[in-house]
């Protein structure tokens, strides 16, 4: 009798070290999944597959505007932006959210993230029309290239000559940032490729910065 009530316990004693077993076994396991799991997780976040303008927008907060439309925030050249709508390449910084008369304003440094579809082998004549006349030039960068819009015979439309060499290729996000310390009301950035036609030379005196373009 003595060794029937030793055998049982040895035996119950016997399962439950196999469900302890088995227990144990089976929670490294669940945590190893969600190791694994919350690890891949981190990974997603830390490389989104995500378009640029998403990234641009939500990750990174760049950008004024979601545009679905415009996933890569490729901008063609030529090509006239109304900065009354909702263009998908105004910088979050600097500009007013809300449009008023026709034109968007400007209160402080801002400017635009683009991509370009094919790599530049021109230079570039930017022209931005303001709602009203400015006295004095405005300067800007193009990445890290330094520019000034020079006034035309509108005083309220400047131009600016860029390099092409001031351009990245391939589909890196590039910034055109306009340097401003009073608020300015914009209608128009319009982008062309440089024409020397007579009638381009004598409606705008488009000059370029000094040479302080620093290469990636």
């Amino acid at each position: 009798m003595t060794v029937d009530v030793a055998n049982d316990a040895m035996q119950i004693k016997t399962k439950k070290s196999h469900s302890s077993t088995t227990l144990r076994i089976t929670l490294i396991t669940l945590i190893t999944i969600l190791s694994c799991y919350y690890l891949w997780v981190l990974y997603k976040a830390v490389t989104p597959n995500v378009s640029i303008a998403y990234k641009a927008y939500y990750i990174k907060t760049q950008t004024l505007f979601w545009q679905p439309k415009e996933p890569d925030l490729a901008l063609k050249i030529p090509s006239s932006l109304e900065l009354s709508t909702k263009v998908p390449y105004l910088s979050r910084k600097g500009w007013n959210k809300d449009a008023d008369n026709g034109a968007r304003l400007l209160t402080n440094s801002g400017g635009l993230y683009f991509t370009l579809p094919h790599k530049v082998k021109q230079d570039v004549k930017v022209s931005i029309t303001l709602a009203s006349s400015l006295a004095s030039p405005l300067h800007f960068t193009v990445n890290q290239w330094d520019g000034v819009f020079a006034s035309t015979k509108q005083s309220n439309v400047f131009d600016a000559i860029i390099p092409a060499s001031a351009f990245k290729s391939g589909d890196t996000l590039q910034t055109l940032q306009i340097n401003t310390l009073t608020p300015l009301a914009f209608k128009l950035v319009d982008f062309s490729f440089l024409s020397l036609s007579k009638n381009d030379s004598h409606q705008a005196t488009p000059t370029y910065a000094s040479s302080s373009m620093t290469h990636n």
